[in-house]
């Protein structure tokens, strides 16, 4: 079955440091391509960094932002038909400044069903790391759902338990409010004023105006929502030994074609 890879983006994760670069956030809709294929942005880090718990430093958080513009208080999915899948390669400490090679050294992939009746989607999670594959159940064998919106708003994550190979990773579906922050507006203005002069000058020299201060900047994303995925993963599981201190990371969604 061929696949189209409809984006990427992706960030460079340390055990002791970190390095992250940002995606384009919103590629609007195309005929071939809903929002809900829309990749927003992806966060990897330590989970220490955010906690401040030094127990946390064993964990890495992958987190898959899609579904651009989602409207407060309307319920969105993921889609059925595609695979939401985190590319993580190893990287010796050694190594960590180079050029990313792009090595599929581990996958991390879920898929989503059609909704309950509650707004609920089964998920189905694949690890693959090149010497098997291990699809995922949760340690109750209740089976891996979604968030809806009610439960959402009101705080009941279903923040759901898998082993994998014998470590325990969290995993997270759901709406959570944009974490992005842009003033469009004033981006619109700088852009205008550069080509304006970059044109009067006669091809050189543009002038730029510069953003506002954060206190007078107009969040185009404020009250947006988005769909995340969030996983939880132990370095003890992705690692294949102690000299394996980073990862490249980076996130595709694939339909079938």
């Amino acid at each position: 079955m061929k696949f189209s890879l409809f984006f990427f983006t992706g960030v460079v994760v340390c055990l002791l440091s970190l390095m992250s670069v940002a995606s384009d956030h919103d590629d609007g809709e195309t005929e071939r391509k809903g929002r809900s294929l829309n990749i927003t942005d992806v966060y990897a880090f330590r989970e220490d960094n955010q906690t401040g718990n030094p127990a946390d430093a064993a964990n890495l958080i992958l987190v898959m932002n899609t579904n651009p513009r989602s409207l407060p208080g309307q319920q969105y999915f993921f889609s059925t038909q595609a695979r939401y899948t985190f590319h993580l390669t190893r990287v010796l400490d050694a190594d960590k400044n180079k050029k990313p090679t792009g090595a599929d050294d581990i996958l991390l992939t879920l898929s989503f069903s059609e909704p309950n009746a509650t707004g609920q989607q089964a998920i189905r999670l694949v690890y693959d790391d090149g010497s098997a594959t291990t699809a995922t159940q949760t340690t109750s064998g209740s089976g891996i759902v979604t968030t809806n919106i009610s439960d959402s708003k009101a705080e009941r994550l279903a923040n759901n338990v898998v082993s994998v190979r014998g470590k325990l990773l969290t995993v997270f579906a759901g709406l959570r409010e944009d974490p992005f922050f842009f003033d469009v507006e004033q981006f619109f203005k700088v852009r205008a004023k550069a080509v304006e002069t970059f044109v009067a000058n006669g091809g050189r020299n543009p002038q730029f105006i510069g953003f506002l201060p954060p206190n007078q900047a107009k969040d185009f994303t404020h009250n947006y929502n988005v769909n995340s995925i969030v996983v939880r993963v132990p370095f003890a599981l992705l690692q294949q030994n102690s000299n394996q201190t980073s990862f490249d990371v980076w996130t595709t969604i694939s339909v079938p074609r």
